[in-house]
């Protein structure tokens, strides 16, 4: 059994069906949802969105059949000819090429979208350009069946006008070469990391450092299931990363990062509320350089991280906090600018003539491991 196509455009085209691209079915009438869009079936679906812009003003709610186990419905990101994308970062490594890429725009104050159990998205831009922006999440994460969801190679962007606004929530689900950016220092946290999420190989960034409003963190992990592989996390007001668990001596799951430029922490965590035994996880191999106050910090009734053992560190108002004995166990690589192609343009990928260069075989330290990495030359 095979996925049945549905093309979407933002107008439409031909007989309106969705049958091809020549009869692509329209997204956006009178400048919002259109009702074709909305009473939509996605059991056992694919919709192809042909490139273009989206604009809406409203959060798109579907009332066709739903997306089952069985039945998935799957939302995939294609160019004007209908040739479905492949994610691509641009040469630094740190935002996605967005050429060919459908653009759904919501200028309203709301999210644009009601997410569903059972369904998969591939290459899709969601920006929310609404300047007191002050939602949870630019998708609706609170009010969905969440389970079972995967986001590949997708784009969100927002820019936040409310201190307690989030640009995503994950709860249940998975992104993989997904970009996440605030393009203004007015948030609580760009991506909020609920049960059984995973990020990997994504990229979350921040308007800078300085001063801001809000938390201004870049991943607030709330629970001992979440889990950052492979990331970027740079220019935010706040903490990278914030494990915000309190029920239990936590030992975040977050490594092979690249955590730059920070307001505060590269890393840190929160209170522990009982005493009990630490849980497996790892904060090794991450890159953690120009941070205001410290590169990891344990909260002072938190020290028992021994998950990690080797960090890339540089420029922090100190390296390690409230770690005591265990400092001892870490072994930090010093580092400066030079171990970087071009840090004050925010290309963070690794010189050749870097000690983390293919730090281990073939594999440099840190996130970013694109296809140029290698052949970067030393002058």
């Amino acid at each position: 059994m095979s996925l049945t196509d549905i093309f979407i455009s933002p107008a439409g085209a031909g007989d309106n069906s969705g049958s091809s691209v020549a009869n692509a079915l329209p997204a956006i009438s009178s400048g919002d949802w259109s009702t074709g869009i909305e009473a939509l079936d996605r059991a056992g679906k694919r919709l192809v969105w042909l490139a273009g812009t989206y604009d809406c003003t409203t959060t798109l709610e579907m009332s066709g059949s739903v997306p089952t186990d069985e039945s998935p419905c799957q939302w995939v990101g294609a160019d004007a000819d209908g040739n479905i994308l492949r994610p691509k970062f641009d040469e630094t490594g740190l935002r996605l090429d967005l050429t060919n890429y459908p653009k759904i725009v919501c200028s309203a104050n709301t999210t644009m979208y009601a997410q569903e159990e059972h369904t998969f998205y591939k290459c899709i831009s969601f920006e929310n350009t609404n300047t007191s922006y002050s939602q949870g999440g630019i998708v609706d994460a609170t009010t969905a069946d969440i389970d079972n969801q995967y986001w590949f190679g997708c784009n969100f962007k927002a820019a936040p006008g409310n201190a307690n606004s989030e640009v995503m929530v994950t709860n249940n689900c998975s992104f993989h070469t997904c970009v996440f950016e605030a393009t203004v220092k007015n948030f609580d946290r760009i991506v909020d990391m609920r049960s059984n999420s995973h990020l990997v190989n994504c990229r979350i960034i921040g308007a800078g450092t300085g001063a801001g409003t809000g938390d201004g963190d870049g991943v607030t992990a709330t629970t001992t299931t979440a889990k950052v592989i492979e990331c970027v996390i740079c220019n935010v007001h706040g903490d990278g990363y914030f494990s915000s668990n309190t029920n239990t001596r936590v030992q975040p799951h977050c490594e092979n990062c690249t955590i730059i430029n920070c307001g505060v922490n590269g890393m840190a965590m929160a209170t522990p509320t009982s005493s009990n035994a630490s849980l497996p996880g790892s904060i090794n191999n991450n890159i953690i350089f120009n941070c205001a106050n410290s590169g990891m910090k344990c909260n002072a009734a938190d020290d028992r991280q021994s998950g990690c053992h080797i960090v890339a560190m540089g420029s922090n108002g100190t390296n390690l906090e409230n770690f005591d004995d265990y400092e001892d166990m870490i072994d930090v690589i010093p580092i400066t600018t030079a171990d970087f192609v071009d840090y004050d343009n925010n290309d963070f990928r690794i010189r050749r003539d870097s000690v983390l260069y293919k730090f281990y075989g073939t594999k440099n330290f840190g996130a970013i491991q694109n296809e140029d990495y290698e052949f970067v030359g030393v002058s």
